[in-house]
């Protein structure tokens, strides 16, 4: 009853979930429909999402645009345990997974290319630069039950993939051009999207994306003004996709991304690059051969310049116009393949292969502190793994993977190595196979994963500038963390619930999360100076329940997620600082005029998060709170014709001044956005059809 009177308006908005989940299922479906699903990539095999014995998520490019998503954390905040850190003054974004983020314990990859970014200061420590209207979808994949995608994925893995042109071109068309123009009022920001693709034949396409995007100080629910909230962004994709014959096909895209923006002390420009390519061979006639083989390489370079002067570690009144820079590379490679085959009555479906990376990082400041708190070096990481998804009968299988990992990280001023075994084996149960409730599953999982440190925590020196002066001290004797994950969850996707053809689908999990040498910043006041270290904590905890259900019967769409998560450190009893709040997100659309209309609001309902009040941080300042808040949106699409869209958002309707927990400054008030988006295609269908 107590958490109940907590959260307030978000209880509600959970019991309102429910209900619409009892009222929906309580009619069984009689002969269930098959529906394209959307496919994913959580064991590195595509699976149906229905499929998928985990807590997965997935947003497409279309849910994305419906809702008038104007950046990452747009697109990925409604979904449940995912949260976003970010600064107005500054728009990467770092992402947070059941708790977890900083330092690649949520591995962030587009196209399968890493985004290991990292710059120390006042903000998350791991973070990316990506641009939505180049997505294709997103999948996210919670806890490491994904252990297959490497070394560090203890939190969860966020998958992008980009749009390309066997996706973009209808059928019939071997050329198209399609531009969105979007306006939005508060901040007076513009946005022009450009695409182009080409088919050749049957062999394959090309596809172009131009992103630019300007905008001014945006206010918040109050009506002040955020600083620095504005920015100018530049970016491109253009990818290449070749298809010699129906069991091969080769994917090369590059993407660019050049943000311009300021804070009080630099002006920054920052140019974020992912090169990939990709190599799929799927005989039809050999259930032994599923080969894919992937290679990238991602680098993002900061560059900030001084716009007043140095006080540490010397005064400096020189510094304006000088520039300090944060220059990190990825290169890393991806083989692996699928056998299907069976011993007797019983099926396999194996998965096997190796990967590995190596992170290259340099910074340079002339004049200030910048490579002493992110310090240069190098690392690498390799492993291999095995999967076996072993089908019984019908109505169960198992799941048993292991993986090994080993890594080195090397410095001028010290070297470090680790290397560990992960296993994993999940159990899944279709008891209702060939009745109407035939789509219900259960399943559960242990799984570990392992997330060798990173250089920072590893090799950060040098003494905190200002009046609160303390000694950053490194530890090259970290040990690696390791996450231990019990899951236990249900998942249902069901047709012909309440009306013909309409669909009905769920999921839902309990997990908990132990980590092994969790590390940890410290702060140590019993030396002089004063010193702050990355160490080994012993033993971190986090714990929760997350779930979503979607009903879709053509001319009305819901959909409701909600997550509750708790984090402790074990060692000292104090509530992990990185756990997110409650939150209920649900959705309610209506289609008509033949669906060309769509008609919807989406609320949010996020709980406060004053777990960690009494907390003091580093510098003996309080650790933030953040107060209970109701967001809602409305969204409005009215399809012309096959050639033209025009859409209208209306966010935070009701101007709530809220902050998110995680994040640096306040969101935006209420802002409506105006969207027209044209397309031009040869060899397109014909006009209402």
């Amino acid at each position: 009853m107590g958490l109940v009177m907590r959260l307030g308006t978000f209880s509600c908005a959970l019991l309102c979930g429910t209900a619409l989940f009892s009222v929906a299922h309580s009619a069984r479906a009689e002969e269930p429909v098959a529906l394209d699903l959307i496919t994913v990539t959580v064991l590195k095999m595509k699976q149906a999402l229905s499929n998928v014995a985990g807590s997965v998520s997935v947003a497409t490019k279309t849910e994305a645009g419906q809702h008038g998503a104007n950046s990452v954390s747009d697109v990925l905040t409604p979904l449940p345990s995912v949260d976003i850190s970010q600064n107005a003054d500054d728009p990467a974004t770092a992402i947070n997974v059941r708790g977890l983020q900083d330092f690649g314990r949520v591995a962030v990859t587009i196209d399968g290319a890493r985004q290991n970014f990292q710059r120390t200061g006042h903000n998350a420590d791991g973070m990316f630069y990506f641009e939505p209207e180049q997505m294709q979808q997103v999948t996210v994949t919670r806890g490491p039950i994904s252990n297959v995608y490497g070394s560090g994925a203890i939190g969860g893995v966020v998958s992008f993939e980009t749009m390309d042109s066997l996706s973009f071109l209808r059928d019939g068309e071997t050329i198209a051009l399609a531009e969105r123009l979007r306006y939005t009022d508060n901040g007076d920001a513009w946005l022009s999207s450009t695409t182009g693709a080409v088919r050749f034949g049957e062999y394959g396409g090309f596809l172009g994306n131009f992103v630019y995007r300007n905008s001014d100080n945006y206010k918040d629910g109050d009506g002040d003004t955020v600083a620095n909230s504005g920015r100018e962004l530049k970016a491109g994709l253009a990818k290449l996709t070749l298809t010699p014959n129906a069991d091969t096909r080769f994917d090369f895209s590059y993407l660019v991304n050049n943000n311009d923006f300021s804070t009080t002390s630099y002006h920054s420009v920052v140019k974020a690059e992912t090169l990939s390519g990709k190599f799929q061979w799927d005989p039809a006639d050999n259930d032994l051969i599923n080969l894919t083989i992937g290679t990238y390489w991602t680098g993002t370079n900061h560059d900030q310049e001084y716009l007043t002067a140095v006080y540490w570690p010397v005064y400096d009144p020189t510094a304006p116009g000088q520039h300090r820079v944060f220059d990190i590379s990825t290169t890393g490679i991806d083989v692996y393949n699928t056998s299907v085959f069976e011993t007797g009555t019983v099926k396999h479906t194996v998965t096997y292969g190796v990967d590995a990376f190596r992170d290259k990082v340099e910074v340079v400041d002339p004049v200030g502190t910048a490579s002493l708190y992110t310090p240069s070096g190098k690392r690498s990481a390799a492993g291999a793994f095995v999967q076996d998804q072993i089908d019984l009968s019908s109505w169960l299988q198992f799941i048993v993977a292991g993986r090994y990992d080993t890594y080195q990280l090397s410095s001028e001023a010290a070297e470090s190595d680790g290397s560990h075994f992960s296993p994993k084996a999940t159990v899944v149960l279709k008891p209702f196979e060939g009745s109407s409730l035939s789509g219900l599953h259960f399943y559960g999982t242990y799984a570990e994963g392992y997330r060798a440190p990173s250089i920072t925590e590893t090799l950060i020196s040098g003494t905190h500038p200002g009046s609160f002066s303390f000694d950053f001290l490194p530890n090259p004797d970290l040990k690696p963390e390791v996450a231990r994950t019990v899951e236990a969850g249900i998942t249902g996707d069901f047709s012909n619930v309440i009306a013909a053809d309409d669909n009905l689908k769920l999921r839902g999990n309990i997990f908990k999360n132990r980590i092994k040498d969790y590390i940890d910043a410290t702060f140590d006041m019993t030396t002089w100076p004063m010193s702050y270290q990355y160490i080994n904590i012993g033993k971190a905890e986090l714990w929760g329940l997350e779930g979503e259900i979607s009903y879709d019967a053509g001319w009305i769409f819901a959909s409701v997620a909600a997550s509750i998560i708790r984090g402790e450190n074990m060692s000292t009893n104090d509530p992990l600082v990185t756990v997110p709040a409650d939150k209920v997100v649900s959705t309610l659309g209506f289609r008509f005029l033949e669906e060309k209309a769509v008609l919807g609001a989406r609320w949010l309902a996020v709980a406060e998060q004053d777990s960690v009040a009494g907390m003091v941080d580093v510098q003996g300042s309080p650790y933030p709170t953040s107060d209970a808040y109701n967001v809602v949106d409305l969204f409005a699409t009215y399809r012309v014709n096959e050639s033209v869209n025009v859409a209208l958002n209306v966010n935070n309707v009701f101007d709530e001044d809220y902050r998110r927990y995680l994040d640096g400054s306040d969101s935006p008030g209420r802002s409506v956005m105006l969207t027209l988006e044209a397309r031009l295609g040869y060899g397109a269908p014909e006009l209402g059809k």
